[in-house]
């Protein structure tokens, strides 16, 4: 899938925490893109900045409709399960569970990994 767009959301326990959004196909194939009607398939990721600048960001969530289905695939969890969502699951309803529970799947990323704060 494409990056679509990045933008950040409020630092979390001294980081910058962003959200992306990827879509296939490509969006620079569209003068405009609307992802409900453009997009074959979507997916939205919460990550944030390691300590290390030069270390990949770290993803703690993410939902997206590869595999043929909407899923959300906890990260922030150990075992980082698949949780399948139905055909019917909207992007709309997976912007709105990430941005607003995004500090709290950031919160047991930490309790989970063993980071201090």
């Amino acid at each position: 899938m494409d990056k679509l767009r990045t933008l950040n959301l409020p630092p979390h326990r001294g980081r910058d925490f962003f959200v992306t959004v990827f879509v296939e196909p490509d969006p620079d194939e569209f003068d405009s893109f609307e992802i409900t009607t453009d997009a074959d398939q979507w997916g939205m990721g919460i990550h944030f900045q390691p300590d290390d600048p030069y270390g990949s960001q770290v993803e703690v969530a993410r939902i997206d409709t590869t595999h043929g289905e909407p899923h959300f695939d906890r990260l922030y969890k150990p075992d980082q399960p698949k949780d399948w969502l139905g055909q019917n699951y909207t992007y709309e309803q997976a912007r709105r569970d990430l941005l607003t529970n995004w500090r709290e799947y950031a919160e047991q990323y930490f309790q989970n990994h063993h980071e201090s704060e």
